[in-house]
């Protein structure tokens, strides 16, 4: 999920959707931020660092065919444009 956080302060709105989330342990946030880290483990969710975000995600690009092969259509990148227009615009 992207959440673009004009209104607030970015450490703020992670905050809050994890307060206002009933899944909290079903969640993790990407953060080298070790006060973000700490708050967001005492809020009940997961916390992981950029570096093994990446690190993970890369590997099982490589054991994937289908990852490395899959692109998105134009029909798929327009979708998700306007998806996002739709959120930044309404939080101007």
């Amino acid at each position: 999920m992207v959440v673009f956080s004009r209104k607030i302060d970015a450490d703020e709105k992670i905050k809050k959707i994890i307060e206002e989330s009933g899944v909290r342990r079903n969640m993790i946030v990407v953060t080298n931020d070790k006060e973000v880290s700490f708050v967001i483990k005492s809020l009940g969710a997961k916390s992981m660092c950029v570096e093994d975000f990446l690190g993970k995600n890369r590997q099982e690009a490589m054991d994937s065919k289908e990852a490395s092969s899959y692109e998105l259509n134009y029909s798929q990148k327009h979708y998700i444009t306007e998806e996002l227009k739709k959120l930044w615009l309404k939080e101007k």
